[in-house]
Parts: structure tokens; sequence; C-alpha cells
């Protein structure tokens, strides 16, 4: 502990050394590539090291300060520079001089030690930096400076589970030591004490090895006992993975007694956990995703996200074998396995595309990850890892993508590997009645439920296939009779001999050949390696099931979807029925009006097309291609498939059966590469263009792009493309790249006009959609380009704004905003407040980059702005904006309104919102809050504007807004200024005359339209009423006229000045408003009797 928390010595080494130009934090080869913060790192301690070298503590002190002072860009190097100090040089030196020279509370600091703290490649760190950097740490923490907890979450993370090496086991011990000796500190931070408490808790499990003190076992147990026990509610957060790590760790003494009180004696751990009804509190609640997360380091992460989002199917093997290698090859390490599981089922979520791609999918990954398992305790932690959400699914809190993998392992696997489903089948209706016999009703209950819900939303066509599978033994029917009774038959199978001739051959299963499973371990129904939720007696010991047989049989593929491919051999028949595409696997936009892409043959929908090359060359309207079909089908030449179009469209061939042809040929992952247009476009704009290499898809379309140019066969191209595109080639986006790239966007809309239904627009969404989830850099390098392509559809099209912020950094926001200010690119056009409003359930950080680019675009521009104001701060028929729960609208709205001057419509729209019925005391005032912080902008700006506004609203509703605003603002300085100006106005008015103000004045004084304040000049006046118009206005603007009072001298005001002056203080704007009136308006909330109505005076 002395090392951590004592300051080294600093006489083993200089304060200030000579540190060499490389960086000296990790331990790299020479291979390696050095990160560019860790080289800025070194060159700013080097100019650090120059300024104070040979300088007393005092001169040091002055030059630093003197530094940090000159700008923010000085200060950020200044503590780049002392922060490698501090992790490189023992001593305390540099630590003091940031202390004394930071500006932002070591916010920058914080950041730099981030990057150290969650880098991937932590297990390199040099010891000497390790020590520095929780000795830095744990001063912070001292401090309480603030955003050091995200620092603590990430050591945490870097806490390697079943890993017993040295520096992971020292990383443990001084975390441990940290936490406890700023106890304090950690119960003041929830988020810390949930985390602290599982994660240690799961690595208790790992702490029993013999190269591992026993004092720090039991020190990890104790602290996660005293956690749980005198911050329950905080641990609660974790939900029922909570509870899967203290079933794990029950049988040490420590977790003994609060697993027996968290059975029994609920009230003992905390008063609300017995007032909820006890464990099943927590069984209810789903793990969010940071916890699960935090059992898998950066390192693992970073690999499971490469292979699930950029490797094929064809190819996962390697990469997963690299990973058991790499985290998972040690016997400690299988306390894993069941941490990775949770971690691909809650926090690893594919996007669409990936689901409809040759990505490999998640339960094909998890059914290959299983074959490494090593023993029988490690295979049912990690089925019941795979299944434990079923348990207590709520469908209103779980979410359908943590039981998918189970469900579609469970029912891809039967043709193939049927005794993998058997296994899973048989360990559900195990757990089912052994994992909380109390709770076993309930159980059932949410298992039938995840597998009826999954056949609802598509992820499974039905279990029916896999209860009449033959090689399906009996026992195994009637598990699924009881857990899934309304999903199939209440019967026995189509054949009566399953058990004992599953082949249907009558031969015996000890007589049929051995299986090729690859030394998967399956753990029978009898396993009681899962202890259930009672300390009754010890469990029984593994039995383990013989390895049941495989029979080749014929696999019927039209039954199949997309994804079944995998778990086929490579010369099996493939096929994309369209009744099986689930909901999840198609785009977004799919369900917004934009066709979905019914099968080849309208006669045959879901039939597969063959993949027999010679059966696809029937057709008699073939013949004029002669043999250059079939050589295509052999060699897969661009060049020829460029003559295919080119003789098809001078030609009567059929469009359906060209377009099988070519698209058996391009769905052909395992022969044909497919283009990597990122790296393309990348090549072209370096001018590297023998580089670029293209793949078939773009032969077929820039012989496409020709044929339509020329008019020549043009109609019939289109159809083929069209053709292709419904056979689930990727021509959608790949030819709306091309005709942008080659300013032929006209042709794009050609392509989308052939199909029955839907827009341009839409088209545009689904496809950019797509270009984003796998090309995201190339999708916001076109973006420019395609916008000015499309200039009429694109703009205000909220699908893909969405897109634009999915997965948007602040230097792309940065860059969008230069383009949108040079006039480049145009995102929200006339229709900023629907996208707006289409945006606020986004992500906080989403929504905070929609309201910067909005921004950039509207900014200053009166009119835009009020619309998008009224569509937020108005949201409904009886819903106004909330500034608490909608925080990020509420800023974004305050910084646009900042930027416009005061107009009667929008003081009468804040008159509104501020007025609209609430019961909530607390909402009334953040609504006058953000009335207050929009009325303390303009009077800043210009009180003369704000007063005029405000003159155009009847008295009652003036004086409640100006009341609530005065009550809340120190507004004292504007209303001595604002003064100051009237007297100045008044003094020119009498010639020269002093004028004396009066001293009872108030702020709300200022907002009373007297004869001085209304005859001012005003610079923004608008047209005044046309002669047509007075008739309508005549009589109101008399009754307003008659309103106004006057408070300042007594001052008498002439009739014929203020009529003249109201018409031209009555704006169009309320006209425009009365134009445009939406559902706001005939409100029956925002327009009682209890509201007075400015717009009717």
């Amino acid at each position: 502990m002395a090392e951590l928390f004592t300051p080294p010595d600093s006489s083993s080494s200089s304060a200030v050394g000579q540190m060499p130009a490389t960086p000296q934090l990790f331990n790299l080869e020479p291979i390696d590539v050095v990160e560019a913060w860790q080289q800025e790192l070194v060159d700013c301690f080097l100019v650090v090291s120059g300024l104070i070298s040979g300088k007393s503590s005092a001169e040091a002190h002055d030059i630093l300060q003197q530094r940090a002072s000159e700008s923010m860009k000085s200060h950020s190097e200044l503590v780049n520079g002392l922060i490698y100090g501090v992790l490189t040089e023992t001593g305390d030196t540099y630590f003091r001089q940031l202390s004394l020279v930071a500006r932002d509370g070591y916010a920058h600091a914080i950041g730099r030690l981030q990057l150290v703290s969650s880098s991937q490649k932590f297990a390199l760190l040099r010891h000497k930096v390790r020590v520095q950097l929780l000795w830095a740490i744990a001063a912070l923490v001292r401090g309480n400076a603030a955003g050091v907890e995200a620092l603590v979450l990430s050591l945490t993370r870097q806490m390697r589970g079943g890993d017993v090496t040295q520096p992971n086991i020292w990383l443990i011990q001084q975390m441990l030591n940290l936490l406890e000796s700023n106890y304090e500190w950690l119960v003041a931070h929830s988020a810390v004490v949930a985390t602290s408490a599982y994660a240690f808790g799961r690595l208790t499990l790992d702490l029993g090895a013999r190269s591992v003190p026993p004092e720090l076992r039991n020190q990890s147990s104790v602290f996660v006992v005293r956690l749980i026990r005198e911050r329950f509610t905080d641990c609660a957060m974790v939900g029922r993975d909570l509870v899967r790590m203290l079933q794990d760790a029950a049988k040490l003494p420590p977790f003994r007694d609060l697993w027996i009180d968290l059975l029994h004696r609920p009230h003992h751990v905390s008063p609300l956990l017995a007032q909820a009804g006890g464990i099943e509190l927590l069984l209810r609640v789903p793990t969010p995703r940071m916890f699960l997360a935090n059992r898998v380091s950066f390192a693992m992460e970073s690999r499971l996200i490469f292979i699930l989002e950029h490797v094929p199917a064809s190819g996962y093997s390697r990469n997963l074998m690299w990973f058991v290698h790499r985290f998972l090859n040690t016997p400690e390490s299988d306390t894993l396995y069941a941490d990775i599981i949770r971690y691909i089922c809650g926090v690893l979520h594919p996007s669409n595309a990936v689901l409809g791609s040759s990505i490999v999918q998640r339960y094909v990954f998890l059914g290959s990850l299983l074959r490494y398992v090593r023993s029988q305790v490690t295979a049912a932690n990690a089925k019941l890892a795979l299944f434990y959400d079923w348990l207590f699914y709520d469908p209103q809190a779980d979410n359908i993508m943590n039981v998918e993998p189970g469900v579609l392992i469970m029912a891809r696997s039967v043709d193939r590997y049927p005794f993998l489903t058997e296994s899973f089948i048989e360990f559900l209706a195990f757990v089912t009645e052994a994992y909380a016999p109390s709770l076993a009703p309930q159980i059932r209950q949410s298992v039938g439920l995840v597998m009826r819900i999954a056949v609802e939303k598509g992820v499974i066509p039905s279990l029916v296939p896999i209860y009449e599978q033959p090689r399906i033994s009996r026992s195994t029917r009637r598990h699924m009779q009881t857990l899934f009774p309304q999903l199939v038959p209440q019967r026995e199978s189509l054949t009566s001999n399953a058990d004992g001739a599953r082949n249907g051959s009558g031969v015996s299963d000890s007589e049929n050949e051995q299986d090729d499973s690859e030394g998967m371990i399956v753990v029978s129904q009898s396993e009681q390696s899962i202890p259930p939720l009672s300390l009754s007696s010890e469990q029984p010991p593994l039995v383990i099931d013989d390895e049941p047989p495989v029979v080749k049989t014929v696999v019927d593929l039209a039954a199949l979807d997309p994804v079944s491919r995998m778990f086929h051999d490579d010369d099996e028949p493939y096929t994309v029925p369209e009744e099986n595409m689930p909901d999840e696997y198609c785009s977004d936009s799919d369900s917004d009006g934009f066709v979905d892409v019914p099968p080849l043959s309208e006669d045959n929908i879901g039939e597969p097309w063959s993949v027999d090359g010679d059966s696809l060359l029937e057709d008699p309207s073939l013949w004029v291609f002669g043999s250059t079909l079939a050589d295509f089908i052999e060699n897969k030449s661009p060049r020829t498939a460029a003559e295919i179009v080119n003789v098809f469209a001078q030609s009567e061939a059929s469009t359906l059966a060209v377009a099988r042809i070519l698209a058996f040929v391009v769905l052909d992952d395992d022969s044909v590469e497919l283009e990597d247009i990122e790296t393309n476009a990348e090549l072209a704009r370096m001018g590297e263009s023998d580089g670029i290499e293209h793949d078939l898809l773009h032969a077929i379309l820039t012989a496409a792009a020709t044929a339509i140019s020329d008019n020549d066969g043009g109609s019939r191209v289109l159809d083929l493309l069209v053709q292709l595109t419904r056979a689930r080639v990727d021509v959608g986006f790949r030819w709306l790249l091309f005709c942008v790239d080659a300013n032929i966007s006209h042709l794009y809309s050609r392509y989308v006009g052939r199909f029955a239904s839907g827009t341009v627009a839409l088209a545009l969404a689904r496809d950019l959609g797509i270009l984003q989830e796998r090309f995201t850099a190339l999708f916001y390098e076109m973006l420019p380009a395609v916008y000015s392509a499309f200039p009429i559809d694109l703009p205000g099209n909220s699908h893909i704004v969405r897109s634009v912020v999915a997965l948007i950094d602040q230097p792309q926001v940065y860059r969008l905003n230069s383009l949108i200010s040079r006039g480049m690119l145009k995102l929200f056009g006339s229709s900023g407040a629907v996208v707006v409003a289409d945006t606020m359930e986004c992500d906080a950080f989403e929504q905070v980059c929609v309201w910067q680019l909005l921004a950039a675009e509207i900014a200053g521009d009166s009119q835009a702005v009020s619309r998008v104001a009224r569509r937020v701060l108005l949201q409904s028929s009886d819903t106004v904006l909330d500034p608490l729960s909608n925080s990020e609208a509420a800023n974004g709205l305050l910084s646009l309104l900042r930027t416009v001057s005061p107009t009667p419509r929008l003081v009468k729209l804040l008159v509104r919102y501020y007025q609209a019925p609430s019961d909530d005391t607390l909402v009334k005032q953040q609504r006058a809050d953000l009335c207050g912080c929009v009325l303390t902008a303009w009077i800043q700006n210009d009180s003369t504007v704000l007063r005029r506004a405000l003159a155009t609203i009847s008295p009652t509703n003036r004086s409640a807004l100006v009341d609530a605003w005065t009550e809340r603002f120190e507004l004292r300085r504007f209303c001595d200024r604002t003064i100051a100006e009237l007297l100045l106005q008044q003094e020119e008015d009498c010639g020269g005359s002093a004028v004396k103000s009066p001293p009872e004045m108030s702020v709300a004084d200022l907002f009373t339209p007297t004869l001085e304040s209304l005859a001012v000049d005003e610079p923004l006046v608008l047209p005044p009423i046309e002669a047509d118009d007075k008739e309508k206005t005549g009589s109101g603007i008399k009754r307003r006229s008659n309103s106004i009072t006057t408070r300042s001298k007594g001052a008498r005001i002439n009739s014929s000045l203020v009529k003249r002056r109201r018409r031209n203080v009555i704006t169009s704007d309320d006209d425009d408003e009365e134009e445009q009136e939406d559902i706001i308006s005939s409100s029956p909330v925002l327009s009682s009797s209890s509201l007075e109505s400015d717009d009717d005076e």
C-alpha cells in the first residue's frame, strides 16, 4: 500500500531529466505503431523540461504560471507535459506543479490519464508507469477531482477475469486498497459502488488460485459483502447479474451469510428488498450494459467488435481461434466464457445491415465458442449465461436482442447438430424447475413468453420444424410440450420410433456413426453444476451424456432464413426466401413506406432460385448469349459481366433469367471478392488509380449506366437492376454512389421509379443508412455531393439526419458545420422544426449534434427559429417542453433564440408556454427559468426591441411573464442601463433639458408601454398594415390602445399617436402565425378561458 498511497521518493532520479524523444509508457516492439497522443505527451514534456531546467521551485512556478496564462493551447500543452512527467518520473514534483497551474479542475489532465487507463495496450504498460498512474489517480480521488470516477471505472475493466498473472493480481490489490482507503468518496458515487461490487465479486472466483495470496481473496470478499449490505440500493442497479455473481460465490464463507439473508431474511439486507418481495426484485431487473461490459477488457472488446461487425462467416474461424488462444488459453480463464457470452448477448447488438449481410452472426460465433469449453461446470455456466435473460423476461424492460442468440442457436443447429438443440432444450427444462424452485411457475411462464415473442417478431418462423425433426428424441419433444405448449403440437412426432431409430432405419443410437462435434461438451438434463437458489445440500456431480450420432439428412432450405447458411456445408444449396425474413433483418426505412423488395418471381413467392448453374441456363430466351453465360458462371469475369449487360440491353432475353444468373454469381461469397468501395474512394482521391480493384457489381453498374445513357435498352437495363435488388444484391447504395460520382443522379431517380411504390426521398434514406452502417467514413465524405445531387429530396429528411448523427464524432460535426456555413450543405431546409421533433427521442449526444448542425443552418433566421421554437415548446395539444427531461432540446433552443431579436410572435409563444396548465410547481418554475433565460439574453442584446415586442401582448399576460422573470433573475444592472437609455432619449426629445429618473421606477416598469418608450425611433419597423387589413384590425387596435397605461411622470398619451404607433408594432408575423396555425392554437389546454389571448385583441 505504501507503494501506491505514499509519493515515491524523488531521490532516485532527478526531478527534471532528459527524456528520449520516443514515448516510454508501454513496452512496445519495434514494429508497433506509436499512437499520436503518446508522441504528443513526449514532445510537450520536452518543452516543459526545457522551461524549468535549472530553475528553482519559485522560478519554475512563475514560468509555468506565465505559460499557462498565455492561451488555452499553451495550457493544454503544459498539462500534457506535466502528465507525462507524473507518469514517468518518480516523486511528486510534477504533480505539485500540475496542481498549481491547472485552470480547468484537472479536466484535461484526467482526459490524458483516461487514454492510458482505457488503452487496449494496458497489459503492456511499464510497471513504473502503472505505479505512478495509480498514485496519481489516488491523489485525484483524495482531492475529489471532478471526473476522476471515469478513471476508476476504466481501471476496473482492466482487472481481467481469469488472469492470475502477477501484473493483474497487483492491479486488483492496488485498486482494492484505493477504494477501501477512500471509502467515503466511493459511497458518494453510486455507479462506482455498483461496478466495484460486481467486478470484485466476479474476480473473487479467480482469486482462489495457488499463485494468489489467500488474504487477497478474503479481503475482496469482505469488501464486496460490505458494499452490498451498506449500499444495497446502489448495488441493486446491477440487476439480475448481481444474483448470478452471488450465486457463484455463495460457497465462500463471507458470502454464505449474505446469500442466506437474501433468500430467507431479506429485511436483514435492506427493508426495500423485503417490501418488494425479496430476491425476485433483483431478478426482474435487466442488467445494464455498463456492468456486462465491465467484465470484458478493452482489448477483448475491440477484438469481439471487429469479428462480429467486419469478419464474414466464411473466415471467422481463424479469428475465433486467435481470440481463444489469446484470452482463453488457461484453465483459470474458464470463468470468462460466461462473461463473454453475457457481453455478446446483452451489449453487442448488431445493426440491420450486419444482420442482412454475410458478416458472422452472434449465434454462429457463440455456437463455435462453446466448442472450446473444457469442463462440465464451465459448459453449464456458459449455457446459463446464454439463457439467463429468458428466466425472468419482461417485454417492457428486456430487449428481444438479448434472447435472440439463444433462440437462433437452438433453431439453426437442429439440422446439422441436433444434439446441440436437444442439449439446450433439456437445459431449459432443467433450469426452469431447479434454478429457483419457489419461482418455477414464473420462470416457466417467462421462458414460454420468450419463444412466443420470438415467433411473433419473426426471429424464427416456427418451432414445428424442430419438434418434427426425426432426429429429436421423444423426451426432448415432451420438454418442448411443457415449455412451449402453444407453439408445438400436443402429440408425438411423425416417427413412432424416434428414440430407438432417429434416422428412420431402425438402428439404435449406440449403433449410429460418430458425429463431428469437434469436442463440444454436452451436459444432460441431470447436470447439477448450476446450483438452485437454495443452500440445503451439496450438489451431486455432473453427468455427461454420450455424444449423440449425426445422421446425414436432406436439408429443406426453403424453410431457412438468410443466415442459416452458416450452419451448412459450402456445397449445400442456399436461398433467401422472403417469407422467412424477420422484421429485424430489414432496414428501418422499409417500415416507413419504401417498397419492400418482393421475391424474384411473383408467381412463386419465396420459391428458391436454384444454384445449379446448368438449370439457370434452361430459359430459351438466353440462346442469344451463346456460351457467354456458362463461361461467366465458371470464370466470374467482370469483363464478361459487362458484355452480358450490353447484349441484354439489345436483345429480348428474359430479364428474370439474366438477373438469376448475375445474382447467383455476385452472391457467391466464397469465390467472389466484394469491393472495398471506401478504400477505392481513398485511392482515387490520392490519385493512385493503379491500386483500385473493382468487383463484379461495379462492372455491371458501369455497363448499365452506359446502356441507359445511350438510350440503348435503358428501360430493360433498369428493370434488370430492379430484379437484382429484389434478389438481395446490394444495388441500391452502390448505384447511388455510382450515379453521384458520375454526375448522373437522374438515373438513380429513374431506378427508384421502376419500383411499384416508394419515393426517391425514402429510397435515399434507406440506401444512405446502409452506406453509413457499412462505410462510415465514406458516408460522411460523400454527404455534400449527395445533397448537392438531390437538393429537393434530401433537405429535411429526418431518417438521413438520424443516420448522420448516429456515428458522428466532434471532428465530423465541425466539418459539417463548416460546410453548412459555407452554403455547401443544407441538411434541414424548411423542415428544421419537423426534424428536431423527430430526433428528440435519440441519445443525448445525437440530440446535441442535431442542435449544433441546426444552429449552423438557421441561426439568425427569425422565422425559421420561430417555427422550431413553436414545435419544440408546444409539442402537442396536451404536451409542452419539460426542460429537465429534455435538457438537450432546451439548451439547443436557448442557443438558437439568443441569435435572433425578439418579435411579437416569439413573445406570445413564451407566454403560451409559460402559462400552459401544470399542477407541478417544479415544472412551472423550470418553465419560468427557461423563459427568463431567453428574455435575459434579449435584454442584453437590445432592450428597446424587447420592450416593443412585450408591448404587443395584453397587460395581464405581460405582467405574469415579467413578474416571473424579475422574481427569479437579478436584472438590476439591465434596469439601470435601460433607465439611462430612456432618460437620454427623453432629454433629446425635450431639447437638451435634463430629465430626472423617478426613484421608484422598478424593473417591471420598464416593460409598461409609455409615451416615451413607444415614440423612440424603431430601426426594425416592418411594413404597416395594408388598407384592406385596417378594417379587420381597427377595432382591435382601438381596444389595445385604450388598455395602454402610463407610469412615468404622468404623461398623457395622444390617441392618434398610439394608433399610428400600433400600426407599426403589429407586424406581419401575426398574419404569418394565423396562416401557419397548427394543432397548438386549437388546443383546449393552451387556449382555455384562463389564458388571455393576445390574438383576439
